[in-house]
């Protein structure tokens, strides 16, 4: 029961990150980035931590396709392939299950992403989460601008489990920094949470690079 509510959890984390994470519209003013450069980087981020996702929860030899995987085929093909990352005791169990990944950015440099899903469950199937996830780019080409951690973003999720289910609201929060360049240069923050009330509903809020983000998924 306790090897099957493992994963149960990991495939929900990666279905509902995905869902979340990719239904971001921005908004607002000028700034010195573009408004197609901000959108630019922040889907490149959000790429990155779901495909870290999908790696993870993922078997070797897995074909994922050419495409992002949809909710399901993420479900789908979602393994309990790291269950050694739990400990079981008499009180129940806890899970420290690592995340790594890196890969190319569109137009040059890599984007890294590292971290753990980090949970615990009592014998009852109820418990909470520590998960933290963080993303770093490098020399990350994107809209004619290269981006750079500054020194990086970091994603914590925090959720409650009941009954080896999730209990709904479930929230990814992003905060952290970039510098970018050539044309303009500077530096910028990054804060966004998104909203999870129920497997297909999202909603999210907060600021990229000083522009409104705003959407639902």
């Amino acid at each position: 029961m306790l090897r099957n509510a493992s994963f149960r959890v990991t495939c929900a984390i990666a279905a509902l990150t995905s869902l979340s994470l990719f239904c971001i519209t921005c908004g607002g003013s000028s700034h010195s980035l573009s408004q197609a450069q901000a959108q630019a980087i922040s889907q490149e981020l959000f790429t990155a931590l779901n495909a870290a996702m999908v790696a993870g929860l993922t078997p070797s030899g897995t074909s994922t396709g050419t495409t992002r995987p949809s909710l399901g085929q993420i479900l789908e093909r979602a393994q309990p392939a790291q269950s050694s990352g739990c400990t079981v005791t008499n009180s129940g169990q806890s899970c420290n299950i690592p995340i790594t990944y890196q890969g190319p950015c569109r137009n040059g440099g890599t984007i890294s992403v590292s971290g753990d899903f980090a949970y615990t469950l009592d014998n009852s199937g109820n418990g909470s989460d520590s998960s933290t996830v963080t993303v770093t780019p490098a020399a990350c080409a994107v809209e004619n601008v290269t981006f750079n951690g500054n020194p990086n973003v970091t994603f914590a999720t925090q959720f409650n489990l009941q009954n080896y289910g999730l209990a709904f609201p479930i929230t990814f929060s992003g905060i952290g920094g970039i510098s970018y360049g050539p044309n303009p240069t500077g530096n910028c923050s990054i804060n966004v949470k998104a909203t999870a009330t129920s497997a297909t509903s999202c909603s999210v809020s907060g600021s990229i690079c000083g522009r409104s983000v705003s959407g639902s998924c």
